[in-house]
């Protein structure tokens, strides 16, 4: 080994040893007699920046300078991620064995580093580990909530009765088995519901005669509790003024708890099937969303929420009727929300989905250590829900990771994901006998033509098809329309004129292409190309507009989500960064001389006129830039969390969906006066980009969904 790295090494490409432990950059590892643990990049970034200056003190504005660049965090996410890292290496701030705090100044790294000069060395062995049975330890504290710092003296204890209460439920109860047959059972499965309104989060019963479900009209819904063979139903709740969704039973079977929200006000509500009467478990303080989860015994509530309205919703652990709720994972801006948590059939572990709306993955938690969530598969995109095959796994979840939205199974041991079948499948549930019930959704988009003149004609739809069509952009002289469809299958590219017929120009059954623009002459279109292996992998390619061999842009590299021209000599093009975007510029004729532009991460943006807006992770207002001097300013202008994609830039004004009175409508923001002057009845809705304006802003396209048909499935062993 060297004496030592250099004062000025900031690399991933030099492993090092930090005490006793080995540190291995490019792949996040760390390596001692405990094993291996991984480390989220971010922070390997902050490990490495207090490596380059190891025993003198690195101020915290440094860091957040070096390892946040650029991006609008403030001392707390600094300090909430030096914690993470200490419970990683197995420190202790109040004896600090790697890094020491220096109160108002900030962090020294107190350990020996020494580089490894034979490159990766190999893993310590880990101790050799005792299989006999015995009862779990108590659950680790975990880091108390922010909102809630005066709880966590009793929270700490709820977190280790969770669980070794869930362990005696599950000594004292039957596991659901994974079937031998599983893609077999799944190929035959039958309709279970077919009503003419949406049904809804199917689960089962704990003795499997029974299903429930929420029963969906318009944007109002009722539980129903239905007998498996069809002989009997029960209806929670009417048709007015509330919306009831997410039902899962509760020990017995008698009861069931939903979540309702009635005059914009959420709870998660107890229901007696046989007294129908109701009492309130959680009220609305954190916003939770509406897909909870409750453990098999029936004393553990977990969901997603919000303590603040400017972080993405963690998970939260609730002992019903006798504690409050207790944060258990926290993810960072722009990492995005962690939605639809499953108990394990054990009750000890959690699984759930992190990320943004089009790039989620499969997480899982153990119950009451924060410090144990961990990627369940290297796999990301439009997610729908999950359930557990057995106590240990594997999981069943509902995602588009291979192509199109179906039915996946993870291995927890491999991390290793596969289709599995059930093409249109959502939110699965997994009976006590290994059958599996699930949502069989259809969906349509299509564009709709508006005219903005007085006394023009009504909106009228083109290019209709069954399938998903968004992401319209008009070419700059406004002849034509470039969109995203899978109208022949698999997401691809088209060309059309407004009065013609679309033609596909990139497409494949390898490859998903998606975020098409056009280039300033009109000769090219400008996409994202992904690969329908459900990997983070995504190139920028430059498309002949009369069709032809793409050209892949292999300057930007293979994390691109968005690339398009400005108008201004420039490419503009953005780069994944946990589940929101850093964007970057450089000449069209030198791609290689990048540089990353002066804002912070962003989920959408727009270039038009020498202006770019942009909207950034968990921030509802809109932010305005020049893009020659890049100064730039709040446009005063606000976001619903579900409008994210549902906005566009034009020459003089910003469009998107706006309510009133409960209704949405598509409006006009006037950039000069920055004052509502127009609205129209016509409102974008569904997935993805879904507006377009011509430069003289004559003309709309809009990109509505279509009504689905959702029913509900069964596949028995």
């Amino acid at each position: 080994m060297s004496s030592d790295l250099p004062k000025t090494s900031w690399k991933r490409d030099t492993p090092f040893r930090l005490g006793d432990l080995e540190v291995l950059p490019a792949s996040c590892e760390l390596r001692g007699r405990k094993g291996v643990a991984r480390l989220r990049p971010l922070l390997m970034d902050i490990l490495l920046r207090l490596a380059a200056e190891r025993g003198e003190v690195v101020r915290r504005e440094t860091l957040l300078e070096d390892v946040w660049p650029r991006r609008m965090v403030n001392d707390e996410v600094l300090s909430r991620a030096i914690a993470e890292l200490r419970t990683a290496l197995g420190d202790d701030a109040r004896g600090a064995r790697y890094i020491e705090t220096l109160p108002k100044l900030g962090y020294r790294l107190v350990a020996t580093v020494e580089e490894i000069e034979s490159g990766v060395a190999p893993a310590m062995a880990p101790a050799a580990q005792d299989t006999t049975p015995v009862p779990p330890a108590p659950a680790p504290v975990l880091p108390p909530p922010p909102a809630l710092p005066r709880r966590w003296p009793y929270a700490a204890g709820v977190v280790a009765v969770v669980a070794l209460g869930a362990l005696a439920w599950s000594l004292s109860k039957p596991k659901p088995q994974v079937p031998e047959n599983l893609a077999a059972m799944i190929t035959a499965a039958r309709p279970l519901t077919s009503d003419p309104g949406l049904e809804l989060s199917p689960r089962f019963s704990h003795d499997g005669k029974r299903v429930a479900f929420a029963l969906a009209e318009g944007n109002e819904s009722r539980i129903v509790v239905q007998a498996v063979d069809g002989s009997d139903r029960q209806f929670v709740g009417g048709l007015t003024g509330a919306a009831r969704l997410s039902p899962v039973f509760l020990p017995g079977d008698r009861k069931v708890a939903y979540w309702k929200n009635q005059a914009q006000e959420c709870a998660v509500i107890e229901h007696d099937l046989d007294t129908s009467l109701e009492r309130k478990l959680l009220d609305c303080s954190l916003v939770p969303r509406p897909r909870f989860d409750i453990s098999r015994d029936g004393r553990w509530l977990v969901f997603s929420g919000s303590s603040r309205p400017q972080f993405p919703a963690g998970l939260w652990v609730m002992e019903i009727d006798r504690g409050t709720p207790v944060n258990l994972t926290a993810p960072e801006p722009g990492m995005g929300d962690d939605i639809a948590p499953r108990f394990s059939p054990d009750g000890r572990r959690i699984a759930f989905y992190r990320g943004s709306e089009s790039h989620r993955s499969p997480w899982v938690v153990d119950v009451g250590d924060s410090s144990s969530a961990r990627v369940a598969a290297t796999v990301e995109g439009l997610s729908y829900g999950m359930s557990w095959l057995g106590r240990d796994g594997p999981l069943l979840a509902a995602a588009d990771w291979f192509g199109f939205r179906a039915l996946n199974t993870i291995d927890l041991d491999t991390g290793e994901a596969k289709l599995l079948g059930a093409r249109g499948a959502r939110y699965p549930d997994v009976g006590p006998n290994g059958e599996v019930v699930y949502e069989n959704a259809m969906y349509s988009a299509n564009i709709w033509r508006l005219d903005t003149a007085p006394r023009a004609p009504a909106p009228r739809m083109i290019w209709q098809s069954t399938r998903y069509t968004s992401q319209p952009e008009f070419s700059r002289d406004n002849r034509r329309v470039v969109f995203s469809s899978n109208r022949d299958g698999a997401d691809a590219i088209y060309v059309a004129a407004l009065d013609g017929d679309p033609r596909r120009i990139a497409f494949g059954k390898e490859h998903r292409y998606l975020r098409p623009h056009w280039s300033a002459d009109g000769l090219s279109v400008y996409a994202v190309r992904s690969a329908n292996h459900g990997k983070r992998w995504q190139e920028a390619l430059r498309i002949p507009a009369e069709g032809g061999p793409a050209v892949v842009l292999n300057t930007l590299g293979n994390d691109v989500i968005d690339v398009r021209e400005g108008g201004d000599g420039n490419l503009y093009w953005a780069e994944l960064s946990g589940h929101a975007m850093r964007l970057l510029r450089a000449p069209l004729a030198s791609p290689e001389k990048s540089e990353r532009l002066p804002v912070p991460l962003v989920v959408q943006y727009q270039i038009s006129a020498g202006r770019m807006v942009f909207a950034q992770p968990q921030l509802p207002a809109l932010t305005v830039c020049r893009l020659d001097t890049m100064a730039c300013e709040p446009l005063g202008l606000d976001l619903a969390s579900d409008d994210v994609y549902h906005w566009t830039l034009g020459a003089r004004a910003v469009y998107l969906r706006t309510i009133a009175d409960g209704t949405p409508r598509l409006s006009r923001y006037d950039l000069d006066t920055r004052k509502f002057t127009r609205s129209w009845a016509l409102s974008p809705s569904g997935s993805g980009a879904s507006l377009a304006v011509t430069s003289d802003e004559k003309t709309l396209l809009v990109a509505r969904e279509e009504g689905p048909t959702i029913d509900l499935m069964i596949a028995r062993p």
